[in-house]
């Protein structure tokens, strides 16, 4: 949770006579703590995202503040604020210039201003901040989960912003690296990410953990600014980090109906990992999209066992691999002279798999209308997950989130 440097120094020049000095591009660094540090090693002191103040009580040299401005930046400072006074008089161009090159947004205050009492006020933003992106996370899922009143959890909402004609479009983000170390601290780095990209768009925005997955809710983003965030997120991310895979739901008007197109983000975030694709808006899944609705999910199965079901079983008994072959053929549109070449066969072999085929399946993918039967049946594969998946976590969603709706309004009571 945190809030960016230009929300959080917005008024200042009202309420501390500040001065933003360089920087300015990086207004929208984000800031989770606030330091007064006097000391030359900073870095013993830092975390990341914070404001340091300093009155420069050890700027005993003309190169002393450009070294510790680099070190803050070093640090992972979001913003730097100078007390002028008797120990700096001035800020020196170099540093001015520096800061600039960096975004590192640097602010004075008069020697008049207290640091003290600046700093306990960002201090005080910071955790009413953190404690109304909390309770918006946890109304948001109430209301996907039907926990509660909804009316109550829309007024809520409303409160802070979010109202109930606001146009939701939910990303659901996985992380996949080899191993799971520190796939926490993995995902905060993906979050702040991710945070910092979006509020540079939009200030309504949304975040919370579920299922190893960090859901953002982009809250009356258009459809130029949701491409910007996804273009922007995947041009500057660092692979190191861990492979991503992104869902996008459709960009849905009414806080109320949010909960299919929650799920249908994660839907398109599984058939990202599926095609071993970045990113799938959920609205580019074509046939995907008739199938997943289709409510009759033994229809589909039925359907699926009719074309393939023998043929899968005769590649498990027999340790063949006419399923992928079929698929191959299918996927070249039934080209024999492709196929061959893509498996580095005869034509004459190519013919005699799909004679084979027919044989175990009594379908001939020759003939258009069995071939599309096949075709379909692969679909209805690569979603048949989806339906365990939403049958088996449903309950689990709804007794999860019902238990930490009571935990949280007990809190409520008691503070």
């Amino acid at each position: 949770m945190s809030i960016t440097v230009g929300k959080l120094f917005g008024n200042g020049t009202v309420l501390y006579q500040m001065k933003l000095l360089a920087g300015q591009k990086g207004l929208n660094n984000l800031v989770e703590w606030v330091h007064i540090i006097e000391n030359d090693e900073v870095s013993k002191f830092l975390h990341g995202k914070e404001v340091v103040f300093t009155s420069g009580m050890l700027n005993n040299n003309d190169g002393w503040l450009l070294e510790y401005a680099k070190k803050l930046y070093s640090a992972g400072t979001s913003a730097f604020v100078v007390n002028i006074g008797p120990y700096t008089k001035l800020i020196p161009d170099n540093v001015v210039k520096y800061c600039n090159s960096v975004n590192m947004p640097l602010y004075t205050i008069p020697w008049e201003t207290r640091m003290v009492d600046v700093t306990r006020d960002i201090c005080y933003r910071i955790m009413q901040r953190e404690q109304v992106e909390i309770s918006i996370a946890a109304t948001i899922k109430n209301i996907i989960f039907k926990v509660g009143d909804l009316e109550t959890q829309i007024l809520q909402m409303e409160r802070y912003g979010y109202l109930r004609d606001s146009h939701f479009c939910f990303i659901v983000i996985s992380i996949d690296k080899e191993t799971d170390e520190n796939k926490e601290m993995d995902m905060n780095k993906v979050k702040v990410y991710a945070e910092r990209i979006a509020r540079s768009i939009q200030e309504l925005y949304i975040s919370f953990s579920y299922n190893e997955c960090l859901v953002l809710g982009l809250v009356n983003y258009s459809d130029y600014n949701i491409n910007n965030f996804v273009n922007t997120f995947f041009k500057s991310w660092n692979q190191s980090l861990g492979k991503i895979n992104m869902g996008i739901s459709e960009n849905k008007v009414g806080i109320e109906k949010q909960a299919e197109n929650f799920n249908n983000a994660f839907t398109a975030m599984k058939m990202a990992k599926k095609q071993y694709k970045q990113v799938i808006y959920y609205d580019k899944l074509d046939i995907y999209k008739i199938l997943l609705n289709t409510r009759d999910s033994d229809l589909l199965k039925e359907y699926y066992n009719d074309a393939l079901g023998k043929l899968e079983k005769y590649d498990k008994e027999n340790n063949t691999n006419l399923m992928d072959f079929l698929d191959m053929y299918l996927k070249n549109n039934g080209s024999v002279q492709l196929v061959a070449e893509k498996q580095y066969i005869h034509r004459n072999t190519v013919n005699n798999q799909i004679k084979k085929i027919e044989k175990i399946t009594n379908y001939n993918p020759l003939d258009l209308h069995e071939k599309v039967k096949f075709i379909l049946s692969f679909y209805i594969r690569d979603i048949m997950w989806d339906y365990d998946d939403k049958c088996a976590v449903a309950q689990i969603i709804l007794v999860t989130w019902s238990l930490q709706s009571i935990m949280w309004q007990y809190i409520m009571k008691i503070s």
